[in-house]
């Protein structure tokens, strides 16, 4: 029998090996989709966000357009932060004021409700999930607590990675209670998309790479763990991506996460043979789709057949989308990943706890 899109991405999410693979793509509902420019032309991105039928439109677009297994919802990580009083506009990247600077400011925030400031996330899932239906599987998403903490410092690239840092290393004290509060906004956060349509959530830790694995375990690990662990007591399917983490896999693969999400550095199977009892997601560089098709085709289907033998994979990019990528390379990654047959006698089921 064969399996529905959604089906089929919750099987590999739980370990199982299936015969097709199932394949979405990080930031697939954006800026190199001409559809997409052209609603984008006439709303502010806020304005987008915030309007559940445009949610709607733009995240079924790259599911009707590329027949995806999957649609994730049209928003934007830092949309968090905004009810702990600070404006965020994009122009077009986002731009948070006032960035946090004193401890003084970090004393001020105040933990809150997501179901209210936030309810136009869950309002856009519900509105999405009747536009693709049932068969179509849905994510939710935010971005971890250290990298939500690196954008309120004011971080806008690898430049500026030293604010963060400086802010943790002089005020350790209101660092703790800022991650603390992120965490547990977070948590609510993830659940209020879980129970609006979404079935599952992929945390995003972008800037996490960065970091040493002391430093990784001080100021990212533990409360990425809280979240992942809320979501596990309730039974929730949740992701974890970290950027630049290879060197912190062993790390990440403690985290009781049913999928576990890698970047294109990291190489896929030496990271198949680490990340065991877990499903693997990933990994093709987004670079590569701006190339030939030919070589999208022979590059995507050198990693179908290093994962064909893998109970639980989902096949993704290894980072976003690139703005400047050609439409027909995404086709001919889909249909390529589609079109490829498994290697049906390995075993059914993953070990896993």
């Amino acid at each position: 029998m064969r399996l529905s899109k959604k089906a089929l991405f919750l099987a590999n999410a739980r370990g199982e090996f299936t015969d097709k693979t199932p394949v979405w793509i990080m930031r697939q509902a954006g800026r190199y989709l001409p559809d997409y420019r052209k609603i984008r032309e006439q709303y502010t991105f806020e304005a987008l966000a915030r309007t559940p039928k445009a949610v709607a439109e733009l995240s079924a677009q790259p599911v009707e357009i590329f027949d995806l297994d999957v649609a994730i919802v049209f928003s934007d990580i830092l949309f968090i932060l905004e009810p702990l009083g600070l404006d965020l506009t994009f122009n077009p990247g986002p731009i948070l004021t006032p960035i946090l600077n004193t401890p003084e400011q970090a004393r001020q925030f105040k933990p809150y409700d997501p179901s209210g400031p936030l309810g136009f996330v869950a309002d856009g899932l519900l509105e999405t999930r009747k536009r693709i239906g049932d068969a179509i599987a849905l994510l939710g998403f935010c971005g971890a607590p250290f990298t939500l903490f690196c954008y309120l410092c004011g971080i806008q690239g690898q430049k500026y990675f030293h604010k963060p840092l400086r802010f943790l290393l002089n005020y350790p004290r209101e660092s703790e209670f800022v991650l603390d509060l992120l965490t547990t906004v977070s948590i609510d956060y993830l659940k209020l998309q879980l129970n609006n349509g979404a079935d599952a959530v992929q945390i995003f830790d972008t800037w996490a790479g960065d970091l040493s694995e002391s430093e990784y375990k001080l100021w990212a690990y533990p409360y990425v763990k809280r979240i992942v662990n809320a979501l596990r007591d309730d039974n929730h399917i949740c992701s974890v991506y970290v950027k630049n983490g290879y060197h912190l896999t062993e790390m990440v693969c403690q985290l009781d996460a049913r999928i576990i999400s890698i970047d294109w550095k990291t190489p896929l199977q030496d990271a198949s043979k680490r990340i065991t009892g877990k499903c693997l997601q990933g990994n093709l560089n987004p670079y590569t789709l701006l190339g030939p098709k030919e070589v999208v085709i022979q590059q995507a289907n050198e990693i179908l057949v290093a994962m064909k033998d893998r109970p639980g994979y989902i096949f993704n990019l290894g980072h976003g989308i690139l703005p400047q990528t050609p439409v027909e390379n995404v086709r001919a990654l889909v249909d390529t990943v589609h079109a490829f047959k498994r290697n049906s006698s390995c075993p059914t089921l993953m070990t896993s706890t």
